[in-house]
């Protein structure tokens, strides 16, 4: 017996269409609300957390290059991982 699936494509990512936008976008208040009602914003901020250098709007974070607004950032982006617990995790594709 063969049981047919119906699998729902994954929406992308609205920064895959422009990233360069998201780099730059400092406190862009569309671009912030674009990253929080998307569905991989969790596993965003958990890559964020581990990769050192970024800046620009991650998981709906504003990540400056200031050391001391960048260390808020990354509380801001460890905790929007943790809700999905994966916080600091590694990732392994």
């Amino acid at each position: 017996m063969t049981v047919a699936l119906q699998i729902s494509p994954i929406p992308l990512p609205p920064c895959t269409f422009d990233p360069d936008r998201w780099a730059t976008a400092g406190n862009d208040a569309e671009v912030k609300a674009l990253c929080r009602r998307c569905p991989r914003r969790q596993r965003c901020a958990s890559e964020a957390v581990t990769t050192p250098g970024l800046s620009g709007v991650v998981a709906g974070v504003h990540i400056p290059e200031g050391r001391r607004s960048r260390a808020s950032a990354m509380a801001q982006l460890r905790a929007v991982a943790a809700v999905a617990g994966l916080a600091g995790q590694p990732q392994i594709y």
